[in-house]
């Protein structure tokens, strides 16, 4: 008997770790993704957590909130609002969002088999459940994405009235997506290994930490 197996290890306490365990039809999205042989070659994770520092250190002076950015007549679309708003709070930025949503997408994805704290760091409970079980209550299913590449993100909202302010965007994403009995690990809708593109619509709240000001709330 052959067995084909991706196993994913991680550092953790000075050790190296399992983090994920995917067979032959589920792990072949690695051999297309790019090699990171450590953290500090992570070219896009660094660019990502670069602009976000920096539009943190850019954010609104104490004192004021993001209702005080908040228009009485303004004719454009949410991705012109969140332009204008930038300009006042950096943090606004289309591409300090596009970083979020690469983070969480990246977190979902290593919280299917492994870890699920990079997830919660930037996603609520609720969320969390949404992303993962796809809303089973009974946990019975899970939802599965491998390999999740972002192709395309709209800014679909924006509301700076409320405190926390409110992105909602649209994201096209490719990658393998299915739902899988947990029990017996049959695939009740989607395909381990035929990769496809899917679209999510995820409202983030400016209310996240200091390296993650953008939190996503809901997986709509």
């Amino acid at each position: 008997m052959k067995l084909a197996e991706y196993r994913t290890l991680a550092r953790s306490d000075g050790r190296w770790m399992i983090q994920s365990i995917e067979q032959r039809a589920e792990g072949g999205h690695h051999l297309d993704e790019p090699i990171v042989a450590s953290p500090r070659s992570d070219r896009q994770r660094l660019e990502d957590e670069s602009l976000t520092e920096l539009a943190v250190a850019d954010a609104l002076p104490e004192g004021f909130t993001t209702a005080d950015l908040a228009e009485v007549d303004f004719d454009g679309d949410a991705q012109a609002r969140a332009l204008d708003r930038s300009l006042a709070d950096a943090r606004f930025a289309p591409e300090v969002l596009e970083a979020a949503a690469r983070t969480a997408v990246g977190a979902w994805a290593e919280a299917v088999d492994g870890d699920d704290r990079a997830l919660e760091r930037v996603a609520s409970p609720e969320a969390v459940g949404e992303l993962l079980y796809g809303g089973d209550e009974s946990r019975r299913t899970r939802l599965v994405v491998r390999g999740p590449r972002v192709k395309r993100i709209q800014i679909a909202a924006l509301q700076v009235e409320q405190s926390p302010a409110t992105m909602t965007v649209d994201m096209e994403l490719g990658g393998d997506r299915y739902v899988e009995n947990r029990d017996t690990a049959s695939v009740l809708r989607g395909s381990k290994d035929s990769p496809t593109t899917f679209t999510e619509r995820w409202m983030l709240a400016l209310d996240g930490e200091r390296e993650t000001p953008w939190r996503l709330v809901r997986a709509l």
